[in-house]
Protein backbone atom coordinates (compact mmCIF):
# COMPACT_ATOMS: atom_id res chain seq x y z
CA UNK A 1 0.00 0.00 0.00
CA UNK A 2 1.35 3.41 -0.88
CA UNK A 3 0.50 6.79 0.60
CA UNK A 4 1.63 9.86 -1.30
CA UNK A 5 0.68 13.46 -1.92
CA UNK A 6 -0.85 14.00 -5.33
CA UNK A 7 -0.58 17.47 -6.86
CA UNK A 8 -2.52 17.90 -10.07
CA UNK A 9 -4.11 20.47 -12.32
CA UNK A 10 -7.18 19.81 -14.43
CA UNK A 11 -8.54 21.40 -17.59
CA UNK A 12 -11.91 21.12 -19.31
CA UNK A 13 -11.55 20.43 -23.04
CA UNK A 14 -13.76 20.77 -26.03
CA UNK A 15 -14.69 17.20 -26.93
CA UNK A 16 -12.68 15.89 -29.92
CA UNK A 17 -14.66 15.76 -33.17
CA UNK A 18 -13.75 12.12 -33.84
CA UNK A 19 -11.48 9.30 -32.67
CA UNK A 20 -9.34 9.78 -35.76
CA UNK A 21 -8.94 13.49 -34.98
CA UNK A 22 -7.94 12.53 -31.46
CA UNK A 23 -5.41 9.97 -32.72
CA UNK A 24 -3.85 12.57 -35.03
CA UNK A 25 -3.49 15.03 -32.15
CA UNK A 26 -1.75 12.64 -29.78
CA UNK A 27 1.56 11.71 -31.39
CA UNK A 28 3.30 10.61 -28.21
CA UNK A 29 0.78 8.23 -26.62
CA UNK A 30 2.43 6.25 -23.84
CA UNK A 31 -0.58 4.23 -22.69
CA UNK A 32 -4.32 3.81 -23.21
CA UNK A 33 -6.56 2.49 -20.44
CA UNK A 34 -10.26 1.75 -20.10
CA UNK A 35 -11.19 2.71 -16.55
CA UNK A 36 -14.28 1.89 -14.51
CA UNK A 37 -14.41 3.22 -10.98
CA UNK A 38 -17.08 2.92 -8.32
CA UNK A 39 -17.36 4.90 -5.12
CA UNK A 40 -18.11 3.03 -1.91
CA UNK A 41 -20.55 3.90 0.84
CA UNK A 42 -18.95 6.11 3.50
CA UNK A 43 -18.31 4.54 6.84
CA UNK A 44 -19.22 6.59 9.94
CA UNK A 45 -15.75 7.95 10.73
CA UNK A 46 -14.71 8.63 7.12
CA UNK A 47 -14.52 12.17 5.72
CA UNK A 48 -14.48 11.02 2.10
CA UNK A 49 -15.57 7.76 0.56
CA UNK A 50 -13.13 5.34 -1.00
CA UNK A 51 -13.32 3.93 -4.50
CA UNK A 52 -12.39 0.79 -6.35
CA UNK A 53 -11.13 0.86 -9.91
CA UNK A 54 -10.73 -1.59 -12.74
CA UNK A 55 -8.14 -0.52 -15.34
CA UNK A 56 -7.79 -2.43 -18.59
CA UNK A 57 -4.90 -1.60 -20.92
CA UNK A 58 -5.69 -0.85 -24.56
CA UNK A 59 -8.88 -0.12 -26.46
CA UNK A 60 -9.93 -3.77 -26.71
CA UNK A 61 -9.31 -7.12 -25.07
CA UNK A 62 -8.80 -7.81 -21.40
CA UNK A 63 -5.29 -9.22 -20.95
CA UNK A 64 -3.82 -6.63 -18.61
CA UNK A 65 -6.33 -5.79 -15.87
CA UNK A 66 -5.41 -4.05 -12.62
CA UNK A 67 -7.80 -3.64 -9.70
CA UNK A 68 -7.12 -0.95 -7.09
CA UNK A 69 -8.57 0.45 -3.89
CA UNK A 70 -8.08 4.18 -3.38
CA UNK A 71 -8.88 6.81 -0.77
CA UNK A 72 -8.00 10.51 -1.10
CA UNK A 73 -7.96 13.24 1.51
CA UNK A 74 -7.93 16.88 0.41
CA UNK A 75 -4.97 18.92 1.66
CA UNK A 76 -5.55 22.06 -0.44
CA UNK A 77 -7.02 23.00 -3.83
CA UNK A 78 -4.58 21.06 -5.99
CA UNK A 79 -3.11 18.62 -3.44
CA UNK A 80 -4.54 15.42 -2.05
CA UNK A 81 -3.09 12.74 0.21
CA UNK A 82 -3.68 9.50 -1.64
CA UNK A 83 -3.71 5.98 -0.25
CA UNK A 84 -3.77 3.38 -3.01
CA UNK A 85 -3.26 -0.35 -3.13
CA UNK A 86 -3.64 -3.04 -5.74
CA UNK A 87 -6.32 -5.61 -4.86
CA UNK A 88 -7.42 -8.95 -6.26
CA UNK A 89 -10.38 -9.40 -8.60
CA UNK A 90 -12.18 -11.21 -5.76
CA UNK A 91 -11.62 -8.25 -3.37
CA UNK A 92 -12.73 -5.82 -6.11
CA UNK A 93 -15.98 -7.75 -6.60
CA UNK A 94 -16.52 -7.87 -2.83
CA UNK A 95 -15.99 -4.10 -2.54
CA UNK A 96 -18.40 -3.44 -5.44
CA UNK A 97 -21.18 -4.84 -3.26
CA UNK A 98 -20.57 -1.80 -1.03
CA UNK A 99 -21.01 0.73 -3.89
CA UNK A 100 -22.73 3.98 -3.00
CA UNK A 101 -26.27 3.78 -4.47
CA UNK A 102 -26.28 7.59 -4.96
CA UNK A 103 -23.36 7.41 -7.40
CA UNK A 104 -22.92 6.09 -10.91
CA UNK A 105 -19.91 4.10 -11.98
CA UNK A 106 -17.49 6.49 -13.71
CA UNK A 107 -16.35 5.05 -17.03
CA UNK A 108 -13.67 6.63 -19.18
CA UNK A 109 -10.91 6.01 -21.67
CA UNK A 110 -7.61 7.49 -20.56
CA UNK A 111 -4.92 8.48 -23.05
CA UNK A 112 -1.55 9.02 -21.38
CA UNK A 113 0.76 11.08 -23.59
CA UNK A 114 3.88 13.20 -23.46
CA UNK A 115 4.11 16.80 -24.55
CA UNK A 116 7.07 19.13 -23.93
CA UNK A 117 8.70 16.79 -21.39
CA UNK A 118 5.45 16.56 -19.41
CA UNK A 119 3.11 13.59 -18.97
CA UNK A 120 -0.60 14.32 -19.47
CA UNK A 121 -3.71 12.19 -18.97
CA UNK A 122 -6.67 12.88 -21.25
CA UNK A 123 -9.89 11.33 -19.96
CA UNK A 124 -12.70 10.84 -22.47
CA UNK A 125 -15.78 9.96 -20.44
CA UNK A 126 -18.41 7.39 -21.34
CA UNK A 127 -21.85 6.46 -20.03
CA UNK A 128 -23.72 9.22 -18.19
CA UNK A 129 -20.78 11.61 -18.76
CA UNK A 130 -20.42 10.98 -22.50
CA UNK A 131 -19.18 14.13 -24.24
CA UNK A 132 -16.98 15.25 -21.33
CA UNK A 133 -13.20 15.48 -21.83
CA UNK A 134 -10.77 16.44 -19.05
CA UNK A 135 -7.01 16.88 -19.27
CA UNK A 136 -4.92 16.30 -16.13
CA UNK A 137 -1.28 16.66 -15.24
CA UNK A 138 0.40 15.53 -12.03
CA UNK A 139 3.09 17.85 -10.73
CA UNK A 140 6.03 17.45 -8.39
CA UNK A 141 5.49 20.91 -6.87
CA UNK A 142 2.47 23.24 -6.76
CA UNK A 143 4.31 25.98 -8.62
CA UNK A 144 5.64 23.84 -11.48
CA UNK A 145 5.09 25.49 -14.84
CA UNK A 146 2.66 23.66 -17.13
CA UNK A 147 2.98 23.96 -20.90
CA UNK A 148 -0.37 22.95 -22.37
CA UNK A 149 -0.52 21.24 -25.78
CA UNK A 150 -1.60 23.95 -28.27
CA UNK A 151 -3.50 21.43 -30.42
CA UNK A 152 -6.07 20.73 -27.68
CA UNK A 153 -8.95 23.18 -27.38
CA UNK A 154 -8.90 23.99 -23.68
CA UNK A 155 -12.07 25.68 -22.45
CA UNK A 156 -10.79 26.56 -18.96
CA UNK A 157 -8.87 25.31 -15.95
CA UNK A 158 -11.08 23.40 -13.52
CA UNK A 159 -8.56 22.47 -10.81
CA UNK A 160 -10.48 24.49 -8.21
CA UNK A 161 -13.94 23.36 -9.32
CA UNK A 162 -15.17 20.65 -6.97
CA UNK A 163 -17.98 19.77 -9.39
CA UNK A 164 -15.38 18.30 -11.79
CA UNK A 165 -13.85 15.86 -9.30
CA UNK A 166 -14.52 12.24 -10.22
CA UNK A 167 -16.35 11.89 -6.91
CA UNK A 168 -18.75 14.71 -7.84
CA UNK A 169 -19.08 13.51 -11.45
CA UNK A 170 -20.26 10.14 -10.14
CA UNK A 171 -23.25 11.65 -8.30
CA UNK A 172 -26.62 10.65 -9.77
CA UNK A 173 -27.88 14.26 -9.54
CA UNK A 174 -24.92 15.69 -11.49
CA UNK A 175 -25.54 18.98 -13.27
CA UNK A 176 -22.46 20.30 -15.04
CA UNK A 177 -22.68 24.05 -15.43
CA UNK A 178 -20.69 25.84 -18.09
CA UNK A 179 -20.08 22.74 -20.13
Amino acid sequence: MSVKNEIERKFLLEFPVSWSALAEMLDNVVNIQRISQSYLKKKNSEKQSARVRKSVEGLSGDKNIIYTYNRKEKIDTATRRELEKEISKKEYEKQLKESDPDRYEVSKIRFVFDYSDQCFELDIFRGHLKGLAILEIELNHKNDKVELPPYLNIIREITDEKSFSNFSLAHRDIKLLGR
